[in-house]
């Protein structure tokens, strides 16, 4: 019974851990867009940095998870951000396309699919 409770408070945990990864890679690739439209230089290689950062975290959670089309969809996004730190903006493009896609698999509405 012990065992139980403490399987399922890690899984709480984890899946808190994984919705503010998720947050804050979205808040950074809001973040990320406006500087682009700004075409502010310094706030776009920061915004980018941050979503890279996020879609690491978000990768290996997917990874750890075995789900090699999520963990796919998180490196998709995390290399595109790189790529815009580094100063190729056409990159975020690439960011959005993968939210959708990796949505479509392992949400059913609210809820997620592990």
């Amino acid at each position: 019974m012990i065992l139980l409770c403490s399987a399922g408070l890690f899984a709480q945990d984890e899946l808190a851990s994984y919705q503010t990864m998720m947050k804050a890679g979205a808040g950074a690739n809001g973040a990320l867009r406006k500087a682009i439209a700004a075409n502010d230089a310094a706030a776009t290689a920061e915004s980018a940095k941050k979503v890279a950062e996020a879609f690491d975290g978000i990768n290996k959670f997917w990874v750890g998870k075995k789900n090699d089309a999520a963990a796919t969809f998180a490196a998709t996004a995390r290399d595109a951000a790189k790529a815009v730190a580094g100063g190729d903006n056409s990159a975020a493009a690439k960011i959005g396309g993968t939210c959708s896609g990796c949505h479509a698999i392992t949400r059913d509405g609210n809820k997620f699919k592990m």
